[in-house]
């Protein structure tokens, strides 16, 4: 993957302006009509073809330059973006792209994506429904592929029945083996969710008689309340039923981080800390999944988010570091060391950091907000308000995205 070098990161700012919002009229020159704009856009498709990604990005944005709502190159511009993990800039272009391309069910699906990649889910829920509906026959595959993906979107999004609808018709049409039995157990979770769920002779309860495992297909080991909260979006409704959920199941290694996971949104970091802790501990003890009794890798890392978000970085680097010494590019694990390293005056360790996982992940708020703390410590106060640009432009949570907007007002005060 052609990687955005990071300096300065106006050039990247600069880009995206260019390449997102198009802002570019096309000539009204005779000269410069379809023939040279095609012209461009198929030698970039030869590129593409060839593997060469850098010079087919190049001739896709020169045909956009020219002819801004491209359909072809703002697709083929969509899936770049998307496959870069920029998935602001995969929207803008496959938007731009499906005005031209009303039909095309793949763009449906990798726009439903994106959307959903963001957190977006209306968008999310959108596209897949118009990719779905594009295959009234059912004949083609990204139509199951967004009818899955939307069944998913409406789980995590607490519209159950309309969950439970989608997968059961994703299961009349699939027939690869794992994916009937992935929905199968989908829609096992969501009936016990709903107070449906029948025994289906593998059931194993708890000595309340609440349900703790053997559930769907594949046996899973899960509760009533694990699910009511996995297809929950609020933090507190969350936490409330992990923490059931922990009562009903004590050997669940899964509702302990979940918890965790759910405090830290709420900004109880404190609290997390102790439920990290927790599921580390009965993770090492589960032999049937972690015979070799190593850490929890993401258990660590988010201890060192939460030390240092209580001021003890030390801390923070340490379990950021135990996490790394099993997963060296986990990508929490990088980004938590490198805020401890910000906030342990190694600034410039830091922002190394931070700059490849912005590389590699260039939409991803919270590394480039990091990276704007890290370019302040630094003193170097013009990259700093370039990637916070860049963290309010990727930020999506309305109030965060406000907080930082005034950060902004502030700096440019200055």
């Amino acid at each position: 993957m052609k990687k955005i070098k990071y300096l300065p990161i106006f050039i990247a700012t600069a880009l995206i302006t260019i390449s997102i919002s198009l802002a570019q009229e096309p000539t009204e020159s005779p000269e410069l009509d379809s023939k040279l704009y095609e012209l461009h856009f198929q030698k970039g498709k030869e590129h593409n073809d060839d593997g060469e990604r850098g010079l087919a990005r190049k001739y896709f944005l020169m045909t956009i330059y020219l002819h801004p709502d491209h359909p072809g190159a703002n697709y083929q511009l969509g899936l770049m973006a998307y496959s870069d993990n920029n998935y602001s800039a995969a929207i803008s272009f496959l938007e731009r792209a499906s005005m031209g391309m009303p039909n095309k069910i793949e763009l449906y699906y990798w726009l439903g994506g994106a959307y959903w990649k963001k957190r977006l889910a209306e968008g999310a829920i959108r596209s897949y429904r118009k990719a779905v509906a594009l295959d009234p026959e059912h004949e083609h595959p990204f139509s199951l592929y967004a009818l899955e993906n939307l069944a998913e979107v409406y789980t995590r999004t607490e519209r159950l029945h309309e969950s439970m609808e989608a997968y059961q018709a994703a299961l009349k049409r699939e027939t690869r083996s794992e994916w009937i039995s992935k929905i199968k157990d989908q829609i096992a979770e969501l009936h016990l969710t709903m107070g449906t769920y029948k025994d289906d002779g593998n059931t194993r309860y708890n000595e309340k008689g609440e349900v703790i495992g053997g559930v769907g297909d594949g046996d899973m080991r899960t509760n009533l309340y694990f699910e009511i909260a996995r297809h929950s979006t609020d933090p507190v409704k969350e936490a409330i039923n992990y923490q059931k959920s922990i009562e009903a199941d004590p050997g669940m290694y899964q509702s302990y981080f979940n918890l965790g996971w759910a405090l830290t949104r709420q900004g109880k970091y404190a609290e997390a800390v102790s439920a990290f802790i927790r599921s580390d501990e009965v993770w090492r003890t589960d032999r049937s999944w972690n015979s070799e009794a190593i850490p929890k890798i993401d258990a660590h890392a988010f201890l060192a988010l939460c030390y240092v978000e209580l001021g003890e970085p030390e801390k923070a680097l340490n379990y950021a570091e135990i996490a790394l010494d099993f997963a060296p590019n986990y990508y929490y694990g990088l980004l938590y060391k490198a805020r401890a390293l910000i906030k342990l005056d190694r600034a410039q360790e830091g922002i190394s950091i931070l700059e490849g996982l912005v590389d590699t992940n260039p939409d991803e708020a919270e590394a480039l907000y990091a990276l704007y703390k890290g370019y302040r410590a630094a003193l170097k106060p013009k990259l700093a308000l370039a990637a916070l640009y860049q963290a309010v432009r990727a930020q999506v949570d309305k109030q965060q995205k406000t907080r930082w907007e005034e950060e902004i007002n502030v700096l440019e005060e200055k």
